[in-house]
């Protein structure tokens, strides 16, 4: 098509985005024999579509390498849990047989949906996930498609005229007196699609894999998801957050020194142009289309990955003063957003500064 122009930030991966482009800390890629007085120890794998780095503070142990190897193995339980692509995992097996009801579907799995859906109703929709069907028609079902084109109009509007055939939202969780657990899906327009949550969740476990392993002091990251323990050597994480138009210019800084998540959404991570507009992944289930809230860049700070994952998408599709007032109602939430006319909005708690106040001080 005319006009068309595609974008990767990640050349290996062609269809996936890493949101965090710079950790401001000097050893990141110390050699893991380097122990004497204390550096950060990094690995990166691909898991679950993205790169995802473990980065651990600590003056040696012999163990350290097989710690960090059950953290990643942690992660791909997940990831086979979770993956709708993959034809084994149980979201796959939901998805195609959507008038089922799923009895007993696995503990991951049901704690990752009771979360999507309560930050569903607190986000009023814009959290959604059931969108898998749209992601597709979109081709977005594997990243960035190879051959992006707008959707057919005919098929946008069938795809919300049946979701509009469900008064209710058609996603069931039920739980029967002796704690049974079904799922149901209303057709098949409603499917599972957890990209925006189940992420933050493996990086939640993984987490909690490394500090059941003894390491109290790390980061790991995902994409645009991190979740970080501890300090590096009593000093704090420092993690630079990207500018949602320049690829190589660091906005923001943040600051960390304790137990914390992150998580970045932005209309830059995977989309492709069409005749000069930007399409991109985040999805407005209002429109079928890519949401147009005038925000460009969220960040979201919470105390678990998986929560400010969510959050992070549910306030872009918000907008500004609708995802400001999400932000404030919800404890242990706070943000950073950035608009596409320059206006940007902080709250007072998020551990961070625009890089260009830290200048002017």
């Amino acid at each position: 098509m005319s006009g068309l122009t595609f974008f990767s930030k990640v050349p290996a991966l062609k269809k996936w985005i890493p949101l965090f482009l710079v950790l401001l800390f000097f050893s990141l890629w110390f050699p893991w024999n380097n122990r004497d007085s204390g550096s950060v120890h990094s690995s990166t794998q691909l898991a679950m579509g993205t790169l995802v780095t473990v980065s651990t503070w600590g003056t040696g142990d012999v163990d350290e390498g097989k710690k960090v190897a059950r953290i990643f193995e942690r992660i791909r339980q997940v990831e086979a849990i979770a993956s709708r692509q993959d034809a084994n995992s149980p979201v796959y097996r939901i998805n195609h047989s959507p008038q089922t009801k799923h009895v007993a579907p696995p503990e991951a799995l049901v704690t990752i949906i009771e979360k999507g859906l309560e930050i569903r109703q607190q986000s009023q929709g814009a959290f959604d996930p059931g969108l898998a069907s749209l992601l597709d028609l979109w081709g977005f079902t594997h990243g960035v498609p190879e051959k992006g084109a707008l959707p057919e109009q005919n098929d946008l509007s069938a795809w919300l005229e049946k979701r509009n055939q469900f008064p209710e939202y058609g996603i069931h969780l039920n739980k029967d007196p002796n704690g049974t657990v079904t799922l149901h899906l209303d057709g098949d327009v409603f499917a599972l699609d957890l990209g925006a949550i189940a992420k933050g969740y493996a990086l939640d476990q993984a987490m909690a894999t490394m500090k059941q392993s003894g390491i109290q002091d790390g980061l790991i990251i995902g994409g645009g998801d991190m979740i970080i323990a501890g300090s590096k050597g009593g000093k704090p994480w420092r993690i630079g957050i990207q500018h949602p138009r320049d690829r190589d210019k660091v906005m923001a800084q943040v600051e960390v020194m304790g137990d914390m998540a992150l998580a970045t959404s932005g209309d830059y991570e995977r989309f492709f142009m069409v005749n000069g507009e930007r399409q991109h992944h985040i999805l407005d289930s209002k429109t079928g289309k890519p949401s147009r809230s005038g925000l460009i860049s969220v960040s979201i700070q919470a105390n678990e990955a998986m929560v400010a994952d969510a959050l992070s998408t549910a306030v872009f599709v918000l907008g500004m003063e609708k995802g400001k007032a999400l932000i404030e109602q919800l404890d242990g939430v706070e943000g950073m957003l950035v608009q596409e006319n320059g206006e940007r909005w902080k709250s007072p708690q998020f551990k961070g500064q625009w890089l260009d106040e830290q200048k002017n001080d």
